[in-house]
């Protein structure tokens, strides 16, 4: 067997860049989608998003900062605390305690609280030294689980008064912040097994409350129902369908423990299919027009679902490469259903310079759902760096607006546990991330889990070697069938080359960091 290396939760989040060096993907559009998140980080700090501009909004804020990528090359991990420039570890430091200053004496707000657990575990577990977050976490943790109501769902929060009503939109930004606490209480460090109990309950409570109380569309619904086994839901449980809290469900759900595969998934997942838009979501919104809100709930459902790698059974399932796929008068119809972006027949954003139809095509830029959202995210952003409205699409406010833009450009989930094997163990954790062993028995004591040791896979380009370049392989492929049973790109075995593998290779690697010789 080759020689491996553990890769700790935070090398592996702030060091490790998969496909840099030699191998970087960078294309016209990744950089240009990198100058985007650094021009709109700057309109953030010039408006004094860290400290207290934003106001409720500055876990967001902060959570974009940390998410901020390390390179150009658009599979480039983010930065969290670790990696961050001095400016930027200032920056945060400061979000830090503005949030701990106003935020965590304050009564439960479930928007601000969200946000704010989502920033306060990435800041945490990727180095930043504030020595209150632990506690911080602890405290907000603890009054939004006693807030949970009986229907599953958290309303706007005792800030107002308000506790009882099913709220979606309040439910997605706590359910986000519960994932990302589920990384704090299941890391070595910080381990809690009591909390996490307690998380894991709520998150399915949650998502069963999202399985009860799907619907199929209706006439108040964009529509009608189309197909008959859609799903969808609304603001509240009940109203009728949005694409904000349709895709808000989808996230919960697969939080609170579905997989790609559950019939309410996929019931979830056809709605949207079947009303695919991203420039703006007018006929599909049904309620207050969030468009950065729905951006981004959908945006991380669908990571969450790609980073697990889950192959769909049977293979007519719905996954995400098919969303944005179905012409708008093919079954069912939908005159307002939109195809992805077509790359020959769109111009370079001229905020970011000259540049003809096709300027953004390239083999690593294939049609998909992200290329979609960031093309039209750069088509809304100004001198400046600020995101703004236009053609029919509206916010909260502008720093929400704003992190809400940059989360997507940024492939971010806000720090959610991902579980890819569904053993219980989170993917930055585990020590054989793409194949279940609850149990993380490790025989040999290298770092690696005895069932990733069974088949040792990963070096892809066959030097004998485990490091970024291999990774960097396996990254282009994804999406690709393995060649065979002994395609060493196929880390899990599973006959489909996906995020997961990289996932699976990394504690592989010969050396510290995947570093090239």
């Amino acid at each position: 067997m080759k020689s491996s290396l553990k890769i700790s939760a935070l090398a592996a989040a702030v060091l490790l860049t998969v496909g840099s060096g030699a191998n970087a993907v960078v294309t016209n559009f990744s950089t240009d989608v990198a100058t985007s998140i650094d021009n709109g980080l700057a309109w953030q700090d010039a408006n004094n998003a860290y400290s207290g501009g934003a106001g409720d909004a500055t876990g967001l804020s902060l959570l974009a900062l940390l998410e901020k990528r390390q390179g150009n090359d658009p599979n480039a991990l983010s930065q969290g605390y670790a990696a961050a420039s001095a400016a930027d570890k200032t920056r945060m430091d400061s979000a830090v305690a503005w949030i701990l200053a106003n935020h965590v004496a304050a009564a439960q707000y479930a928007y601000r609280d969200g946000a704010d657990m989502m920033a306060l575990s990435v800041y945490l577990l990727t180095g930043g030294p504030n020595p209150g977050v632990p506690a911080a976490i602890n405290t907000i943790f603890d009054r939004t689980i006693a807030a949970q109501n009986g229907g599953g769902y958290w309303c706007y929060g005792a800030i107002y008064g308000l506790l009882d009503c099913l709220d979606s939109s309040t439910t997605q930004l706590v359910v986000a912040g519960l994932a990302a606490v589920r990384s704090v209480y299941s890391s070595v460090a910080h381990a809690d097994a009591v909390r996490l109990g307690q998380l894991n309950t709520a998150a399915t409570t949650a998502k069963n409350a999202y399985v009860a109380n799907g619907l199929a569309g209706a006439a108040c619904s964009a529509g009608g129902i189309l197909t008959p086994t859609e799903r969808g839901h609304g603001y509240n449980a009940g109203n009728c369908n949005s694409a904000q809290q349709t895709a808000s469900g989808t996230w919960i759900q697969i939080v609170g423990g579905a997989s790609l595969n559950d019939p309410s998934v996929q019931g979830y997942l056809e709605w949207q299919r079947n009303r695919y838009r991203y420039t703006n979501i007018s006929p599909t919104q049904d309620g207050w027009p969030s468009y950065w809100y729905y951006l981004w709930s959908s945006s991380k459902a669908y990571s969450f679902i790609e980073d697990s790698g889950a192959t769909p059974i049977p293979s007519s399932n719905l996954t995400p490469a098919k969303i944005g796929i179905l012409p708008p008068g093919d079954a069912p119809a939908f005159a307002a259903r939109e195809v992805h972006l077509d790359c020959a027949a769109i111009p370079r954003v001229p905020l970011f310079g000259a540049g003809g139809n096709g300027y953004y095509c390239d083999p690593a830029e294939p049609k998909r759902v992200y290329f979609d959202y960031a093309y039209t995210i750069l088509t809304h952003q100004v001198a400046g760096g600020q995101y703004v409205d236009a053609n029919g699409t509206s916010r909260w406010n502008d720093f929400s607006a704003q992190a809400y833009a940059l989360l997507v450009l940024q492939r971010s989930v806000g720090g959610g546990c991902v579980d890819s094997d569904g053993d219980g163990v989170c993917d930055s954790v585990d020590n054989c991330p793409a194949v279940p062993n609850p149990d993380q028995r490790d025989t040999d004591g290298d770092g690696v889990g005895d069932l990733c040791d069974i088949v040792p896979r990963c070096d892809a380009d066959g030097d004998t070697d485990i490091d970024q370049r291999d990774l960097s392989i396996i990254s282009k492929a994804r999406g690709q069938r393995a060649s065979g049973p002994n395609d060493q790109r196929d880390a899990n075995g599973d006959g489909l080359i996906t995020p997961a593998d990289v996932k699976a290779c990394i504690p592989q690697c010969t050396r510290a960091n995947c570093a090239i010789q």
